[in-house]
């Protein structure tokens, strides 16, 4: 039976090792449960959807199939990738494409998408496209539904090849777009409709490259939620298909996202209700929390508020330290390392500050004890951060932000060939680099030696002991002063970065 529109969903579509059935059955549970329609078969590297198309799979490729189909929950979809040769006029090629596609929709499968991309571009191909696609939906009319993904299959503007396609492609075969670009940042609702009008008034099928890593986005884990995604799209289109990533139960956080945003709820909010014991990991690959975090210090370490700045950013660094990955296990090994190490040196940088500057901590009852600069202690962390920082930064994993990464922000020119957005090269990026700058930068205003600290209340000194120790009523907010460095804190409160 042909399925329906609008299909919301996921398409393995990545190039890369391709999943196991057992991965994809998974997958396409958790996403299932959450809403999603639809699955659709299309990893570039099986040999037979894309180099060998013409060959038709075995039995245990069909029980894969057919396990997935009754299984996995969702509406099953398959692509078919034969743009590499095909010679659309031949009639023995269009008879083995026919072939090939009624073995998989025999089994059940309700969705066809014929998948042209990544190929040779040649503006005067729409007709002959067109013609191929037609075909094979009127082939399979009444058994599945045909999709097309077109060899212009970024960017908003008319063009001889969408113009053939809009002519020549039936109403009813959606045809694929993957927004602006290759990979997006943000996809608008004005984007989908104008290429809407570029195909003469048909919503796209929209294929998000988020959260998928592969080629030369490996060494990332795309594990935040989805961003710069407008509500509105979802309508705009005629369908919605998400490309994950090459780790498969890494990307169930990613989807469930995904599967709140298709729902209609906020995808931040959908990721934060699902992200449970992951979230401290997501959030270090993601990226974004760390970020902010330590953009939060830029200025405040140089004032008399810093401690009040630094302790959040080191409860999170001292959360990362020794976060788990529950489930992920033999898939994120190399990043939860990663944020291991990222975050203990973020955590030694914090730590020289705090070194150079005078900090109080009071109990709940008001008693306290204030502590100086300590001159060796912050030639010691300097130390620590200067030895760990060039092997942290070597690190093959981009956790915390990127250092220098690649993500194929990539559009079309008017004559089909590329053209690469700076921002593709993501760099200079990293939280924890930006903590163990500002860090280091505040090694010349350590006092020489150690010197007394007075503690003020209401601007006003209160006794101190000689070995520091003051009481204060409860909750009253101190400030320590040794020479000319302030540093303002509400009681009770502990040291701003936590002991080792």
């Amino acid at each position: 039976m042909a399925v329906t529109a609008p299909t919301h969903g996921i398409i393995e579509g990545f190039y890369g090792t391709p999943w196991s059935w057992d991965e994809r059955i998974t997958v396409a549970r958790a996403c299932a449960e959450r809403g999603m329609t639809h699955y659709v078969y299309a990893p570039k590297d099986d040999p037979k959807h894309r180099l060998r198309w013409r060959e038709l799979y075995g039995p245990l490729k069909l029980v894969g199939f057919d396990r997935l189909i009754s299984e996995g929950g969702l509406s099953v979809g398959f692509a078919i990738s034969p743009g590499l040769d095909i010679d659309v006029d031949d009639p023995e090629d269009r008879k083995a494409l026919r072939v090939k596609v009624d073995q998989i929709v025999d089994l059940g499968v309700g969705l066809v998408l014929l998948a042209l991309d990544d190929i040779a571009f040649d503006p005067a191909a729409g007709p002959a496209h067109a013609r191929l696609t037609t075909e094979l939906a009127e082939h399979l009319a009444g058994r599945a539904t045909v999709a097309l993904i077109p060899t212009e299959y970024v960017g908003m503007e008319r063009t001889p090849y969408l113009d053939a396609l809009a002519e020549g492609v039936p109403a009813e075969v959606a045809i694929g777009w993957t927004g602006p670009a290759v990979v997006n940042d943000a996809i608008t609702t004005a984007d989908a409709e104008r290429r809407a009008a570029a195909l003469g008034g048909r919503p796209p099928l929209l294929w998000d490259n988020y959260p998928t890593n592969d080629g030369l986005m490996a060494d990332r884990l795309f594990m935040g939620p989805l961003w710069g995604r407008e509500a509105g799209l979802v309508d705009a289109c005629a369908g919605y298909l998400a490309n994950p990533m090459n780790q498969a139960r890494c990307s169930m956080l990613p989807l469930a996202s995904i599967a709140g945003w298709l729902r209609g709820d906020d995808p931040l909010g959908t990721w934060a209700a699902e992200a449970g014991d992951l979230r401290v990991f997501a959030e270090a690959c993601d990226g974004a929390v760390p970020q902010a975090l330590a953009q939060s210090l830029t200025g405040a370490v140089d004032g008399p508020g810093w401690a009040l700045a630094v302790e959040p950013v080191a409860a999170w660094l001292a959360s990362a330290a020794s976060c788990a990955a529950p489930g992920l296990e033999g898939e994120a090994d190399e990043w939860l390392d990663q944020v291991h190490r990222e975050a203990g040196l973020g955590l030694a940088a914090l730590r020289l500050v705090q070194a150079g500057r005078p900090y109080a901590t009071v109990d709940a009852a008001g008693a306290g004890r204030a502590f100086g600069p300590h001159p060796d202690r912050a030639v010691m962390e300097a130390f620590g951060v200067a030895a760990a920082w060039p092997d942290v930064r070597r690190g093959r994993a981009t956790v915390m932000g990127a250092r220098c990464s690649f993500r194929p922000m990539l559009a079309q020119r008017s004559d089909g060939a590329w053209r690469m957005a700076r921002s593709s090269i993501e760099e200079n990026q990293n939280a924890v680099d930006a903590i163990a700058r500002l860090a280091l930068a505040t090694l010349d205003e350590v006092p020489e030696r150690r010197a007394p600290v007075q503690v003020l209340v209401d601007g006003e000194p209160i006794q101190v002991g000689e070995d520091g120790r003051f009481r204060v009523a409860p909750g009253t907010p101190v400030t320590t002063v040794s020479g000319s460095i302030r540093t303002i804190q509400h009681t009770p409160c502990q040291a701003p970065v936590p002991p080792t």
